[in-house]
């Protein structure tokens, strides 16, 4: 007699734990790849030559730190973490739009920002040769810090009058344009003496930027014309923070003190001339021309 198919429980089963590993495993792909590896969408747009960009950015001098411009309100009014140089001014605060590869820009701002999208931040580094280019050795003037001034000096009545916008007049009083101190009138047919009237110790101020003493007067030295010391009181703390400006454009900035040698410096050119800068940008907006 033919015996009855007996049910194979042990392959049933084996064949149970195959499918609920495969299961196990399919579960655990689906998580991996859902969860834990990153998903690449379109890559973002970077600047290259030819967009048209928004910039934020905060420009200061590599020696010194302080900021000569910018385009963000907030940093411009923010004096205490940013120090701001003498030629800083105000101006609308807004990004900086740039075409790049256009030379709207000094190269190696033009150069730095390549590469970013909307949103990077970047420190750029700019030496002379991709910025403003090398400094004017001939713009640089070099002065003591103790000068020597004559206590009287002459001119033709119509220097005079050039310089002080009046005509002489024996006996009248004028302020010295320069040092700020008293002067007296004496004319002499189209000769006009002047003598300087200080006082030991009074404060003057050269070029109306910084302090300067009078430190003593030698009414007979120099052959009868008098000398007046005058101590410049300034220090490398001062470096191009103090200079002079005419209807807001920058004349000079002193660019150095040097106490052993006794002297300080002037620079009458672009003070961003010969300076490596540092540019912190940020890129607000990219356009590309279709």
């Amino acid at each position: 007699m033919a015996r009855p198919l007996r049910r194979d429980d042990e392959g049933v089963s084996t064949l149970a734990s195959f499918i609920g590993v495969i299961i196990l495993v399919i579960a655990i792909l689906g998580v991996y790849y859902g969860y834990v590896v990153p998903k690449f969408g379109t890559p973002p747009l970077r600047a290259q030559s030819g967009d048209q960009v928004q910039v934020n950015y905060i420009g200061t001098f590599s020696d010194t730190g302080l900021l000569f411009d910018t385009s963000l309100q907030s940093v411009a009014t923010d004096n205490a973490t940013y120090a701001k140089a003498f030629m800083f001014s105000w101006h609308a605060w807004q990004p900086l739009p740039v075409t790049i590869g256009s030379g709207g820009v000094v190269k190696g701002f033009d150069l730095g920002i390549q590469g970013l999208a909307v949103g990077d931040s970047k420190a750029i580094v700019v030496p002379p040769s991709l910025g403003y280019g090398a400094a004017d050795p001939t713009k640089f003037v070099v002065k003591p810090l103790f000068e020597s001034v004559a206590v009287r000096v002459t001119m033709s009545t119509a220097d005079f009058a050039a310089t002080y916008r009046t005509s002489p007049v024996s006996g009248m009083n004028v302020t010295d344009p320069f040092w700020g101190w008293t002067q007296t009138v004496s004319v002499a047919g189209s000769i006009v003496r002047l003598t300087n009237s200080p006082v030991p110790g009074e404060l003057v101020r050269p070029y109306g930027a910084w302090n300067a003493e009078v430190l003593w007067i030698d009414d007979a030295a120099n052959g009868g014309q008098g000398v007046i010391l005058v101590h410049h009181r300034l220090d490398p703390t001062l470096i191009d923070r103090v200079g002079q400006k005419t209807a807001g454009k920058v004349v000079f900035v002193l660019t150095s003190v040097d106490l052993a040698a006794g002297t300080y410096t002037l620079d009458f050119d672009t003070p961003t001339k010969g300076r490596t800068l540092v540019f912190q940008v940020t890129i607000v907006q990219i356009n590309r021309p279709l």
